[in-house]
């Protein structure tokens, strides 16, 4: 892995306390009905991870002042799919 360890542990974090914070506060009833989306618990899936991911890539950019590279794209990837089980068991209550 190209990450730093330190970076590593702290966009795991991020992960954990966000998915619990979701497991506290649920789910909007209105999402079906806004996005028009059939599968609620698939969309808030969806919608999670490219939360994370996408908070993790500008924590990235912040911390080291410059665009990740490709291997740093797929490495934070990586860390969120380290939880995939987690996040799609949670999710699933909602379809």
């Amino acid at each position: 892995m190209t990450l730093d360890s330190e970076f590593q542990k702290q966009t795991t974090n991020l992960i954990k306390e966000t998915l619990e914070l979701y497991k506290t506060s649920g789910a909007s009833p209105r999402v079906g009905q806004v996005w028009e989306c059939q599968a609620v618990g698939d969309f808030l899936c969806g919608f999670f991870v490219g939360e994370m991911v996408g908070s993790a890539l500008s924590a990235f950019q912040i911390v080291h002042k410059r665009e990740p590279t490709g291997e740093e794209h797929l490495e934070i990837i990586e860390l969120v799919e380290r939880h995939s089980k987690e996040i799609k068991e949670f999710f699933s209550q909602f379809n």
